[in-house]
């Protein structure tokens, strides 16, 4: 099945790459309108755990499991690296980091990550850097700062509830780490995965972090879990399904054809495609900033091509 999908058609590890990022941006579309009913930790996990069903249901189609013999005890410890690095740490460290200072200054800093993705694969794998695809990266970066800095200068109340003060450094750090830590995870899991299928490593990776984010972070808070309703409680399965499981597909399709740089530089396009379905569904406005911001990553995309 995967092979099928990843030949030898003209820029398919970018296009990969590119509808990741569409697909993260629409799961967070969808998770927007609940993330108020339930916190980061079980939300992380209810949304891992209806992505790995998808890839366990999709897994009798890729590969005998007899080819997992093949991966190597250093592949295997890369894996679980690469696991707790950035699905566990970093994913929240990030959204510690956007309850400290907001989604657009948290998401700003957060998306330097394709720059320490570079940074990592130089040091630790002595993978020199081309000259377009730093600059690429710098503008994607660039790009991506001008889109999630439109956003309230405060943090807005609750209803009900009065209004948090912003801890900046705090959670600049919190989000900076987070952007650390997802891109170490990508160098570690670029090898990690040289003898598993893209469904076979979502079907082992997935589950192991809803359980890790589980019984780490929710077992002992199981009352958020039980005061969701069934809706709510479908959506954020749906964009699970969406962001952790198609999304992480093409992820991980375009991590394995054109590496981790490459791959971290064009998914870090997705707030451009979030702020368009913004515009479209919830008739936010477009503003000179946004403008630039979408041409700073289109220019940094197009330099990476």
């Amino acid at each position: 099945m995967a092979g099928a999908l990843t030949g030898d058609w003209p820029w398919t590890g970018e296009l990969f790459a590119l509808i990741s990022a569409f697909l993260g941006a629409l799961s967070a579309l969808m998770v927007r309108t609940q993330s108020h009913l339930l916190p980061p930790a079980p939300m992380n996990a209810l949304r891992c755990g209806a992505a790995a069903l998808l890839y366990w249901v999709l897994l009798p189609f890729t590969e005998p499991l007899a080819t997992l013999s093949q991966v190597s005890l250093r592949e295997w410890v890369l894996l679980g690296g690469s696991l707790g690095i950035g699905m566990v740490v970093g994913d929240t460290l990030y959204l510690t980091a956007i309850r400290e200072i907001g989604v657009s200054r948290a998401l700003s800093l957060a998306c330097t990550c394709p720059l320490l993705t570079m940074l990592f694969e130089w040091v630790l794998l002595g993978k020199p850097a081309s000259t377009d695809l730093a600059l690429g990266c710098c503008l994607v970066a660039g790009g991506v700062m001008l889109l999630s800095s439109r956003g309230a200068q405060t943090e807005p109340a609750e209803e009900g509830k009065p209004a948090r003060p912003l801890r900046l450094k705090y959670g600049a750090a919190l989000a900076l780490g987070a952007a650390a830590s997802w891109g170490l995870s990508m160098v570690f899991l670029g090898p990690a995965i040289a003898h598993l299928t893209t469904i076979q490593a979502n079907a082992i990776r997935l589950p192991l972090v809803a359980l890790l984010v589980y019984f780490t972070r929710v077992h002992h808070r199981r009352q958020d879990l039980k005061q969701l309703d069934r809706r709510a409680g479908l959506v954020v399965a749906l964009s699970g399904l969406v962001g952790m499981g198609l999304s992480a597909f093409t992820f991980l399709s375009a991590l394995r054809m054109i590496g981790a740089a490459k791959t971290a530089t064009l998914g870090s396009t997705s707030p451009v495609f979030g702020v368009i379905l913004a515009v479209l569904f919830l008739k936010e406005e477009v503003s000179v900033r946004m403008l630039a911001g979408i041409a700073a990553c289109m220019t940094g995309t197009w330099l990476v091509f």
